[in-house]
C-alpha cells in the first residue's frame, strides 16, 4: 500500500510540474469607443472563448481596459478577441495585418509571464498608431539574394544601416513585413514611401514605375485604419520592381439570368466581390440581345473568391433605382456569398439572379407572411422590437418593420406581403435599427442560427434567419429572441394558408433536419394524396401518391438526397363539411432540412 501512495505522490508532482500556469495581462485601449454598459471583456482559447466570463476594468481611468489571467502553459499561442459588451456580435474584428492566419482573432506566443503590448480596440496597435503589413511578391526574379529580401522607406527614416528584413513564413515566394508607423510623424503626413530590396544595401533596391510609384519609391497613403500593402483590385501582392501582379489574369465570363426578377434596375446590372475589392458599381454586366441574361468577361488573377450579383449599382437597396442585392440560398453560398475559383483556363460562371441554378424557376407568388418573436425572456427596448432582411425595400435595415404586442403575451409580430425569390434572410431587432436614418448594427438580435437549423451564415462572421416562402399565405412560428427553438425549448413550425379556406392539411415532418429518413403526418386529410419534394432549384426530387386518412403517418427515406434544404409540399382533398361535400385542390407545404 505504501508504494501505491507514493506511486501517487510522484504522478501528481509530475502533473504539476507539466501543468503550470503563467500570468497573462490584456490591455486594450477603449478612447474611441462608447464603452457598453455590460463592459469590456476578452475571450480566447485559454477560457473556452466565453464572451462573459472574463472582464477588464479601467483602474486609472484613462480609457486602457486591463486583466490579468492565469493561462495554462502547455498553450504556446493564444488566440484571443476583445469584445465591447459581453455577448458574440460586439466582438472586435482584428485586421490582417495582425491577425491569427485566415481568421479575425488576435494571436500571441506565449513562454512565461506575459504583458500583451496595449492596443486599440479593433486595430493592431496603440491608438493613433498604423499597422502595414506589406507584401512583395518575388516570384519573377531570377534569384533571391543570400542575404535575404528587406525593404526601408521613409516610416524608418531610410536608414542605409538598418534595412527591415522581409519573411516568407510558407515559402510561396511572398515576403512580408509588419510595421507599427506613426503617420503624424511622416513627411508629408500619412503618406509612407518605401522601397522593396532584393538584398540589404543600395544598389540592390527596386526602382517601379506607374501608378504605384511616385519618384522612384513606393507610395501607400494612410487613412486612418491598419492597411495592407497589395492591389486593392484582386488582393494580389505587387510584384517586385512592378505596379501589377506577377500572375497573369485569367478571363472570367459572369452570366446571370435576370427573367425571374419583376424589374431590373435602371442603374443597371453589376457584380462585386473580393476579386475587385467588394467595389460596387464598377463591374456592369450587359443583355445585348435582349434575352435577360447579363454578361461581362473580367480579367481575374488565379485564386479563390467569393462575389454576389447586384440589381442595381449600389450596396443596400436604397429604393433610389437598385432593386436589391443577392441572398442566393445556403446550399450555393459560402459566408452568404457565391464563390468560384480561377486558375489558368477562361471561367465561366452562370446563376439565376438569387437561385443557385443556372437557368431561372420562377418565384412563388407574392403572399403575406406573419412574423412572430418571443421576447418572453428580454427586456424590450422603448423603441420596440423591428424586422429586418433581405425581403424588405430598401432591404435590411433602411426598409425595417416594427413588430407589435397587441395582446400582451410577450409574442410580436407583424404581417407583410413578401414577394420575389423563394429563399430569403431576416433577423429581429430589439430596438430601432435605423434610427434617424443611421444603421444601428447593436441592436440585432445574435445566435448561431446555421448551428441551430433556422439560417446560415453571413459576409459578417454572424448569422442570419432563412425562410424558404411557399406563395401562400404563411404564419412563422414564433421562435425565442436570438434562438431557433420557442421559449420552451421546443422546435418551431410554419403554418400555411391555402387560399383562406377553413379545412387544410396539417403537415409535421419529424425529425427535421433529417439523414436517413423522415417520417411525415397529415392531419384533416382523407383520400388521394400526392406528396412530392423539390430541392431549391425548382426540380422535383420525390413524388409519391396514395390514400391516407387523417393522422397517418408516411414514412420516406431520404439518405439518398443531397444534404440542404428542400420543399416537401402535399395535395389532395379535405374531408367533407356538413352539407358542404369535400374541398378538393387543397395543398399544403413545409421546409425540410437534409443533413
Amino acid at each position: 500500500m505504501k508504494n501505491f501512495y507514493t506511486f501517487l505522490m510522484v504522478l501528481a508532482l509530475t502533473w504539476s510540474a507539466q501543468s503550470q500556469t503563467v500570468p497573462v495581462t490584456f490591455s486594450v485601449d477603449m478612447s474611441n469607443q462608447t464603452v457598453a454598459a455590460e463592459g469590456v471583456h476578452v475571450a480566447g482559447n485559454f477560457q473556452g472563448w466565453d464572451p462573459a466570463a472574463t472582464l477588464l476594468s479601467d483602474d486609472d481611468m484613462d480609457g486602457v481596459y486591463q486583466v490579468t489571467v492565469d493561462v495554462s502553459d502547455t498553450l504556446a499561442t493564444i488566440n484571443y478577441k476583445f469584445l465591447n459588451g459581453n455577448a458574440w456580435g460586439v466582438d472586435e474584428s482584428c485586421p490582417e495585418a495582425c491577425a491569427f492566419p485566415g481568421s479575425t482573432d488576435r494571436y500571441a506566443d506565449i513562454t512565461g509571464a506575459t504583458d500583451l503590448p496595449v492596443v486599440c480596440f479593433g486595430a493592431c496597435a496603440a491608438c493613433g498608431i498604423t499597422t502595414v503589413l506589406f507584401k512583395v511578391d518575388m516570384s519573377q526574379e531570377e534569384a533571391i539574394n543570400p542575404v535575404g529580401v528587406h525593404m526601408n522607406g521613409n516610416f524608418n527614416g531610410w536608414d542605409g544601416s538598418n534595412f527591415l528584413m522581409m519573411e516568407d513564413a510558407d515559402g510561396d515566394n511572398v515576403y512580408t513585413y509588419v510595421a507599427q508607423i506613426d503617420g503624424a510623424a511622416l513627411e508629408p503626413v500619412d503618406s509612407v514611401q518605401f522601397k522593396f530590396v532584393n538584398g540589404n544595401a543600395w544598389g540592390f533596391d527596386e526602382n517601379p514605375e506607374g501608378e504605384c510609384a511616385f519618384q522612384g519609391n513606393r507610395l501607400l497613403a494612410l487613412t486612418g485604419g491598419d492597411a495592407v500593402y497589395e492591389m486593392a483590385e484582386t488582393g494580389q501582392p505587387y510584384c517586385y520592381n512592378s505596379c501589377g501582379s506577377c500572375v497573369s489574369p485569367t478571363a472570367v465570363t459572369f452570366r446571370v439570368d435576370m427573367s425571374a426578377q419583376a424589374e431590373v434596375s435602371v442603374n443597371g446590372v453589376c457584380v462585386a466581390g473580393s476579386f475587385q475589392g467588394w467595389t460596387p458599381g464598377v463591374n456592369f454586366l450587359t443583355d445585348d440581345d435582349g434575352d435577360l441574361i447579363y454578361e461581362a468577361i473580367i480579367a481575374v488573377a488565379p485564386g479563390d473568391y467569393e462575389f454576389k450579383f447586384i440589381n442595381g449599382n449600389n450596396w443596400g437597396g436604397d429604393g433610389e433605382g437598385n432593386i436589391d442585392n443577392e441572398n442566393p440560398p445556403g446550399e450555393c453560398v459560402s459566408n452568404g456569398n457565391r464563390t468560384f475559383s480561377v486558375a489558368d483556363e477562361p471561367v465561366t460562371i452562370q446563376y439565376c439572379y438569387n437561385q443557385c441554378s443556372e437557368s431561372c424557376v420562377a418565384d412563388p407568388d407574392p403572399a403575406p407572411i406573419t412574423f412572430q418573436i418571443d421576447m418572453t425572456n428580454e427586456t424590450v427596448a422603448e423603441t420596440g422590437v423591428w424586422l429586418i432582411g433581405g425581403i424588405t425595400s430598401p432591404q435590411w435595415q433602411a426598409g425595417a418593420l416594427q413588430l407589435s404586442d397587441g395582446d400582451g403575451d410577450n409574442v410580436y409580430e407583424v404581417t407583410y406581403e413578401v414577394s420575389g425569390a423563394a429563399f430569403f434572410e431576416y433577423r429581429y431587432c430589439n430596438g430601432d435599427p435605423y434610427p434617424d436614418g443611421v444603421v444601428d448594427d447593436a441592436v440585432a438580435e445574435v445566435g448561431d442560427f446555421e448551428a441551430g437549423g433556422c439560417g446560415q451564415g453571413n459576409p459578417f462572421g454572424e448569422f442570419n434567419r432563412t425562410h424558404v416562402r411557399s406563395g401562400q399565405p404563411e404564419e412563422l412560428g414564433a421562435y425565442c429572441y436570438g434562438s431557433c427553438l420557442d421559449c420552451n425549448g421546443d422546435t418551431v413550425g410554419t403554418v400555411i394558408g391555402i387560399e383562406e379556406i377553413e379545412d387544410f392539411i396539417g403537415l409535421e415532418a419529424y425529425p427535421n433536419p433529417a439523414s436517413d429518413v423522415v417520417n411525415l403526418r397529415v392531419e384533416g386529410m382523407e383520400g388521394l394524396l400526392q406528396v412530392r419534394v423539390y430541392d431549391m432549384a425548382g426540380k422535383q426530387v420525390m413524388v409519391d401518391r396514395l390514400r391516407v386518412q387523417s393522422g397517418s403517418v408516411l414514412t420516406y427515406p431520404v439518405d439518398n438526397l443531397r444534404p440542404g434544404m428542400y420543399i416537401l409540399e402535399a395535395t389532395g382533398a379535405a374531408p367533407s363539411r356538413a352539407g358542404l361535400g369535400n374541398t378538393a385542390g387543397q395543398r399544403a407545404t413545409l421546409r425540410l432540412t437534409v443533413n
